[in-house]
C-alpha cells in the first residue's frame, strides 16, 4: 500500500508541476504586456507635448503674421506723417513691432528645433513599441500551444491517477490528500536515522521502531506527513 502512495505521490508531483507551469504562463504574458503598455503611455505622453508644441508654433504663426503686418503699416504710416512728433511715434510703435517680431521668430526657431528632438523621441519609441508589439504576439501563440499541450499531458496524467488511487484504501486516500494538498508537495516522505525527511525533526524512538518494522500506515507527529523507510 505504501509503494501505491509512492507512486501516487510521484504523479502528484507531476500534476502540480504541471499546474504551477501553466499558472506561470499568463504572467510571463502579463509581464510582456506591461512592457507594451508602459511604452503606448509614453508614446501617448510624447504625442501630447508635440500637440501641445505645434499649438504654440501655430499660435505664434499668426502673431507673426498680425506683427509683420502691423510693421508694413507703420512703415506706410512714416511715409504720411507730417510732423516730427508723429514720426517719432510711428517709429517707437516700429521699433515695438520689430522687437517683437525677433522675439517671436526666436521662439517659433526654438520651438521647431525641439520638436525635432521629440519627433525623433517618438520615432524611437514607436519603433521599439513595434519591436516589443511583434514579440508580444509571438509569445502569445507560442504560449497558447504551450499551454495546450501542457494542458494535455496533465489531463493524461490525472487518467493515469484516477487509476493509480482506485487502487489506494479509501480511508488512507483521504488522509493522503489531506497532507498532499496542506504542502501542495510531498505527502509521503522517508525517514532516516530517525529524522522525518519532510519537516527534519527527530521522530519518537517508539514510532520510528515501528516505521522500521513496516507495520501499518504512520504519520510524523510534527509535520503529520505519512512515513515511510526504504525497504532493503
Amino acid at each position: 500500500m505504501l509503494d501505491r502512495l509512492v507512486t501516487l505521490q510521484e504523479t502528484d508531483e507531476k500534476i502540480v508541476a504541471f499546474q504551477k507551469e501553466e499558472e506561470q504562463i499568463p504572467r510571463e504574458i502579463q509581464e510582456k504586456e506591461k512592457t507594451v503598455g508602459i511604452l503606448e503611455e509614453e508614446h501617448s505622453q510624447i504625442r501630447t507635448t508635440l500637440d501641445e508644441l505645434e499649438k504654440q508654433i501655430s499660435d505664434l504663426g499668426f502673431e507673426l503674421t498680425e506683427v509683420k503686418e502691423h510693421q508694413r503699416r507703420s512703415q506706410a504710416r512714416a511715409l504720411a506723417v507730417k510732423t516730427q512728433r508723429e514720426y517719432q511715434a510711428v517709429q517707437r510703435e516700429s521699433d515695438v513691432a520689430r522687437k517683437r517680431r525677433g522675439e517671436v521668430e526666436a521662439q517659433i526657431k526654438e520651438f521647431i528645433e525641439e520638436k525635432g528632438v521629440i519627433e525623433e523621441s517618438c520615432h524611437e519609441v514607436e519603433a521599439k513599441m513595434g519591436d516589443e508589439v511583434k514579440v508580444l504576439k509571438k509569445e502569445r501563440n507560442e504560449a497558447a500551444n504551450r499551454l495546450k499541450k501542457l494542458q494535455s499531458e496533465r489531463e493524461g496524467l490525472e487518467k493515469t491517477r484516477a487509476v493509480e488511487a482506485d487502487l489506494i484504501d479509501p480511508v488512507l486516500l483521504v488522509k493522503y490528500q489531506k497532507v498532499f494538498e496542506r504542502y501542495r508537495g510531498k505527502g509521503v516522505v522517508r525517514v532516516g536515522g530517525g529524522v522525518c525527511n519532510g519537516c527534519f525533526m527527530t521522530i519518537p524512538p517508539q514510532l520510528y521502531n515501528q516505521v522500521l518494522a513496516q507495520g501499518g500506515i504512520h504519520q510524523c507527529p510534527n509535520c503529520g506527513r505519512i512515513i515511510y523507510v526504504d525497504q532493503e
